[in-house]
């Protein structure tokens, strides 16, 4: 016995990921699983007339991509409440930080993610942007003076405030002395934020290809945000904890 196809994809180049039949035209699909591949005659004629089919017109279909060392539900919650800031340019970031902190109420914190390289101006408010890859982050003058950082203060161990060729402050902070600001941020995200974290980032993911993912250091919090998701029907890729 066969089930109707939901959905049944044709005049493609799928990857099987089989060694003996690596390349197939169509598949047929219905309750997520696959219930057939092969040729388009093979697949075409088990159509019943009211499940969908899409001509690929030769493109590449694949399996889904695992991204093995990630964070996913917190990079949805920084996604939801700061400003990413993998730009092209660093007018571009600055640009970005300056419509974020005309929205933001004075004395509160601008905050950036997916920093790359090079420094950011937003005068009148704090400003902190992390580097994308989690160890440092940027700051601007005035969050330094609020942390009583200047130019005297010592690297704690593990950390460093870096100086530029005279001396001064670059607002580039590395590992453990970006502590001194965290603790001035007054930042907890609801179990609200966690879901719709979850929601988005799995939106994010999978229009790239990725279906499943392994958050690498997952709290409680993280876990009820998936979990909330998925209870939703929001959650679209497979998470790993």
């Amino acid at each position: 016995q066969r089930t109707e196809p939901e959905l049944i994809l044709y005049n493609g180049n799928i990857w099987t990921v089989d060694p003996l039949f690596p390349r197939a035209q169509a598949v047929a699909i219905s309750g997520g699983r696959f219930l057939a591949v092969g040729s388009n005659d093979d697949v075409l004629h088990l159509d019943a007339g009211r499940g969908r089919k899409i001509d690929l017109g030769g493109k590449t279909v694949l399996p889904g991509f695992n991204d093995a060392h990630s964070h996913p539900v917190e990079s949805g919650v920084e996604h939801l409440r700061m400003v990413a800031c993998d730009k092209n340019s660093i007018p571009e970031i600055q640009e970005a930080l300056r419509q974020r902190a005309a929205k933001t109420p004075a004395g509160q914190w601008v905050l950036g993610f997916l920093y790359d390289d090079g420094n950011a101006a937003v005068p009148d408010h704090l400003v902190l942007a992390r580097h994308r890859g989690g160890h440092t982050v940027f700051v601007n003058s005035i969050a330094l003076k609020l942390a009583g950082v200047d130019e005297k203060t010592p690297d704690p161990p593990g950390g460093r405030f870096e100086h530029d060729s005279a001396g001064h402050l670059t607002g580039h902070v590395g590992d453990r002395a970006t502590a001194v600001f965290e603790k001035l941020i007054a930042y907890k995200p609801t179990r609200d934020d966690y879901r719709a974290g979850a929601k988005l980032i799995s939106q994010m993911m999978t229009s790239k290809g990725v279906t499943s993912a392994c958050d690498a250091d997952a709290t409680p919090e993280h876990l009820q945000g998936y979990q909330d998701a998925r209870d939703a029907g929001d959650l679209r890729l497979r998470i790993y904890s």
